[in-house]
């Protein structure tokens, strides 16, 4: 049995960022809170809850607290409920979901197109920094009847660069200005082209990540296309009937995916075949490389 990682999985810069930026605000000796989960993987949660760093569902029941933003960022007036409770604003926002704040409250003077999912906490975030022109767009939205002067358009940050194009081609006939800002993560895309990749040359592949993950879900989806694919969160869901007599297993995991999570599928996926070559660390799992196939 061959069991390789897709390169770029696990932690993304702004997931790591986030991480860091609450520990090191709770090494100050504050009381640390998260508004909302800090980032969409239920066993760093937890982590951080034992260390004293809690999540609070509501920003009104926040009152002078050292209050971490997480990285898919807060609506506007979420921010500002917080600074006007006296708390003490660490902002970990991702920098890419910052800029597609920072660009739709930029152009809202004109309509403003966030291809996205609705529900989506960064989503919710970017589309208060907007207005009454301003709206959430999905692949599927119908738009065949519309005519837009000006039009402008970012992307939730782990959308597929498909979704954003195919947007753009059913937008442009009928936009005499169609203004588009490329808000997708480029560690996203990286993460996308590396898992389907692997799938192409895989018999199975396992995505590793919270099933509340946006981007672990896409990856699922994008792998799905490529052979047969499974979504797990952690190791537990790993049987001997799901990889047993497969020659050639690829694993991908999510943004919020801990480095210690991914080892520990790979380990189980060795130990039910039989093999003594399991790994201590990240970097003993063997990456997918063109030439290794």
């Amino acid at each position: 049995m061959t069991v390789l990682l897709a390169e770029h999985s696990g932690f993304c810069f702004g997931v790591r960022r986030a991480i860091n930026m609450a520990r090191e605000a709770k090494q100050l000796g504050a009381d640390v809170c998260t508004l909302g989960d800090l980032i969409h993987n239920a066993q760093i949660v937890r982590e951080l809850a034992e260390q004293g760093i809690s999540s609070c569902p509501e920003s009104s029941r926040i009152k002078g607290q050292t209050v971490v933003i997480r990285s898919h960022g807060i609506s506007r007036e979420a921010l500002e409920e917080l600074k006007s409770g006296g708390n003490q604003i660490v902002d970990a926002t991702c920098p890419y979901v910052k800029r597609a704040q920072e660009l739709v409250a930029a152009n809202s003077a004109e309509p403003v197109f966030i291809l996205g999912d609705p529900e989506h906490p960064e989503v919710r975030g970017i589309l208060s920094y907007g207005n009454e022109l301003t709206q959430v767009v999905q692949p599927d939205t119908p738009l065949a009847q519309q005519s837009w002067k000006t039009l402008s358009v970012v992307s939730q940050t782990t959308r597929k660069i498909g979704d954003l194009q195919r947007l753009v081609h059913q937008l442009l006939p009928n936009t005499l200005e169609l203004k588009v800002f490329n808000t997708i993560c480029s560690a996203t895309t990286l993460r996308q082209s590396a898992a389907v990749a692997l799938a192409k040359r895989s018999d199975l592949m396992i995505v590793i990540g919270d099933r509340n993950s946006s981007n672990t879900r896409m990856l699922q989806e994008l792998c799905a296309a490529e052979t047969r694919s499974v979504h797990i969160e952690t190791s537990a869901e790993i049987t001997p009937g799901l990889v047993s007599g497969i020659a050639r297993i690829g694993l991908a995991a999510g943004a919020s995916t801990p480095a210690e999570t991914i080892v520990q599928v790979f380990n189980k996926i060795k130990e039910i075949n039989g093999e003594a070559d399991t790994a201590t660390c990240s970097e003993e799992l063997p990456l997918f490389k063109e030439e290794s196939c």
